[in-house]
């Protein structure tokens, strides 16, 4: 028989009989794996390209000791149907034909784990629109339900930035943490340990003064939970205490007595000024009055006046006279009244013993007028001779001398508090040259800018002074002079400025892991002060992140290095400093791996163009000789 005809009965029978080629009804689930007491579909599906259908008659059959029929919903015209001791019976008469598709779909949930068939078979003819009977094929589904996960225990619960007491553990349900009491709100994380888990009580949390009680609960698939609670204790300073901690005027002798409010002194000729300095026992109390003074001949009246957290205001009185003659003043003491370099008083408040310091360049030493409290007291000044560029560290020693031998030896009075006090100036002496300046509103100049600043509440740099860098393309050598909040740092500014003013306030939210918060924008160059913390070869790690974000690895390893480190921001608000991975890091080879994956996948993608062409060009090569006539 020709070719010719085989395709021509070919033709004949697929216009004379369509229905035999796609005539199939057929079962699918909208999961073959579902949970016990879950609910999921099975789908009646109609396979009848071209012919619409006229009316159907079938039977689905299921084990009612494995499913439960829960409804029908039907999807085209409806039907009807009825369930009779796990035989769902399905009619569609006369009427609206149906297409090929999704016709109906029943609902059903597992009762229990194992697998069974849903099963579907003709029950009576079923016929086309046109009248003709269809040929049909059926098609089941298995199902294969499984037990719900009963699982509660949490994956990880932190809160980001703090340290939870006891340790975390899965079995243990119940943590305390105390936060400062200016830390507002706080982020709980919490992670599952099994992806079927629901957990809920997690996030940002606003937290009021006193005791916060957070609540995280997993809830497993099959409807069990487990709470875990974090009792967060926000330390609740809003007293009536308007005391100071502290009190100290330069070139006086003056200090802090409690319950006094008056004081009042008398001071030479000479003395043309003083610097008061005084800290609140309160931290959240807020205190005005304190900084460099000029003194006139006679009486001089400066108040300080402390408001505390919980709004009660006290005036602190001092008055200095200063005397038309000089004064001479006998008293015994390894202290200083006052220290001045480079014409800026220092803060000797509070037992104040460290200053960060910053120079320009043409800067050979400073200027140090170190006054004594004690007229026998001696001063050695060490290290202020030929400064490098970077940090310097100068030391001033007082040694008070009264009832000494003349040739007393140093070594034995070195541990005597009352004989010996030791100073600290650390000096950075910058590369490039600049101007210092003592007051950033005064705006004399266009180049690189040193500041030296002595003020522990308001570091915020002017909008005119950040206008200037950002136009004349400068720097600003930003130093935070007195120690504070366990701080000394300098700050670059010179890129990535903002318009407006700029927070340079770095201010510590927590003590471990250590962590500082800071509004200084990204690319600022940060030199820190920390060597109560790290000592001098340690590598510090620095993490960073923002309010509701992971921890992100800046840097893993600074070295310390004269009690500092210098690294440069990201542009984050928290900065953490430790010695200890807070997430998993790349190891070695997947750090390589990481930094040469472009290369490598190029060429292999090279590899892979020349392989292909060798072997086209080989099959082409072949082809070639193949069609060639043998001779």
């Amino acid at each position: 028989m020709s070719i010719k005809r085989y395709i021509f009965m070919f033709i004949t029978l697929f216009v004379l009989f369509p229905a035999l080629i796609n005539a199939a009804t057929e079962l699918g689930a909208s999961t073959q794996s579902p949970v016990v007491g879950t609910s999921f579909y099975v789908q009646l599906d109609l396979n009848y390209e071209p012919l619409t259908i006229r009316d159907l008659h079938v039977v689905i059959e299921y084990d009612k000791s494995y499913l439960e029929l829960e409804g029908v919903r039907w999807l085209q015209s409806a039907g009807t149907y009825r369930d009779e001791n796990g035989r769902i019976y399905i009619d569609k008469e006369e009427g609206n034909d149906w297409r090929s598709g999704a016709a109906m779909q029943l609902k059903f949930k597992p009762l229990i784990d194992g697998t069974s068939r849903v099963e579907i078979r003709r029950n009576g003819d079923s016929h086309y629109s046109n009248g003709d009977v269809i040929g049909q094929s059926f098609a089941p589904v298995s199902i294969s339900a499984v037990k719900p996960s009963s699982s509660t225990l949490i994956g990880s619960l932190y809160v980001k930035g703090y340290t939870m007491l006891p340790t975390f553990s899965k079995t243990t349900y119940e943590y305390n943490l105390t936060v400062p009491s200016d830390v507002t709100q706080v982020e709980v994380v919490a992670t599952k340990s099994d992806s079927r888990q629901t957990i809920t009580g997690a996030g940002r949390k606003d937290l009021v003064y006193g005791n916060n009680r957070v609540r995280v609960v997993v809830t497993a698939q099959d409807g069990s939970s487990r709470t875990y609670q974090i009792m967060i204790n926000r330390t609740d300073n809003r007293t009536g205490d308007t005391t100071l901690k502290s009190l100290n005027i330069t070139n006086t002798s003056l200090q802090y007595e409690s319950g006094k409010t008056v004081y009042e002194t008398t001071v030479g000729r000479s003395v043309d000024s003083v610097l008061i300095n005084a800290l609140t026992t309160d931290p959240n109390a807020t205190l005005i009055g304190t900084g460099e003074r000029k003194l006139e001949i006679g009486q001089n009246k400066f108040t300080l006046t402390v408001t505390s957290s919980g709004g009660k205001s006290q005036d602190y009185t001092i008055i200095i006279n200063r005397s038309t003659e000089e004064i001479d003043v006998v008293s015994e003491s390894s202290k200083l009244s006052s220290l001045i370099v480079n014409n800026l008083s220092l803060d000797l408040s509070g037992d104040k013993d460290r200053w960060l310091f910053g120079v320009t360049s043409d800067y050979s030493k400073l200027n140090i007028e170190a006054t004594t409290i004690s007229p026998t007291a001696k001063v050695e000044i060490l290290g202020n001779e030929n400064l490098k560029e970077g940090i310097n560290v100068i030391t001033i020693k007082v040694t008070e001398t009264k009832g000494l031998e003349e040739n007393y030896d140093p070594e034995e009075i070195e541990d005597d508090p009352n004989r010996v006090t030791v100073y600290s100036i650390i000096v950075n002496k910058n590369v490039s040259n600049a101007t210092t300046v003592r007051d950033l509103d005064d705006l004399q100049y266009t180049g690189n800018i040193i500041y030296n600043t002595t003020n522990n509440t308001n570091n915020l740099i002017p909008s005119t002074v950040i206008k200037m860098l950002k136009d004349n393309k400068s720097k600003l050598y930003y130093n935070v002079v007195n120690i504070y909040n366990g701080l000394l740092y300098q700050a670059i500014l010179e890129n990535n400025l903002p318009d407006g003013s700029v927070d340079a306030t770095f201010k510590r939210i927590a003590e471990s892991p250590l962590t500082y918060q800071t509004s200084l924008p990204k690319d600022t160059i940060v030199t820190i002060n920390l060597e109560e913390y790290f000592a001098d070869g340690t590598a510090v790690k620095i993490y960073t992140y923002n309010e509701g974000e992971e921890y992100k690895l800046l840097t893993d390893g600074i070295s310390m290095k004269n009690g500092y480190i210098t690294f440069t921001t990201n542009g984050d608000t928290n900065y953490v400093f430790t010695t200890v991975s807070l997430v998993r890091e790349m190891t070695p080879f997947e750090k390589f791996i990481n930094k040469y994956k472009n290369i490598f996948l190029g060429g292999m993608g090279v590899l892979i163009l020349v392989g292909l062409g060798i072997y086209i060009i080989n099959k082409m090569k072949n082809k070639k000789e193949k069609n060639e006539p043998l001779y």
